[in-house]
């Protein structure tokens, strides 16, 4: 059995290794627009204002992990990293079944959160 915590600890560890000076921001930010606005709203700004697409490559990577990706999506595909729009279509499939969407948007905050402590503290 796949420890998920185990995985939202290991992407968020990534995530705080990224140089970036508004990395805590953009991670309070995202965070932020994840839980107001749905998961959806949170790439579509991380495409926007995280500028070397760092964040949104390690949490893709997340959703790409095999054991969390059979669950999301038909397991001959994955989560396009290079390609918005068929990143956007990965997301499509995924939200035609909400209890997909929130297994997702709960992955994606719990990594987010754990990503915006270490960010805090500087490692």
């Amino acid at each position: 059995m796949l420890n998920l915590d185990y995985e939202c600890m290991k992407y968020a560890q990534e995530v705080s290794k990224i140089k970036d000076s508004n990395l805590e921001n953009n991670l309070r930010k995202a965070l932020g627009v994840l839980q107001e606005d749905g998961v959806y709203a949170m790439f579509l700004w991380l495409e926007d204002k995280d500028k070397g697409k760092n964040i949104r490559k390690i949490l893709i990577d997340l959703l790409n992990e095999s054991e969390i990706r059979k669950h999301l999506l038909n397991d001959s595909y994955r989560f396009a990293d290079e390609d918005f729009s068929k990143f956007c279509e990965n997301l499509r499939e995924v939200a035609q079944d909400i209890d997909k969407l929130l297994f997702m948007k709960n992955l994606l905050e719990r990594t987010l959160i754990y990503a915006l402590y270490h960010a805090k503290i500087g490692e």
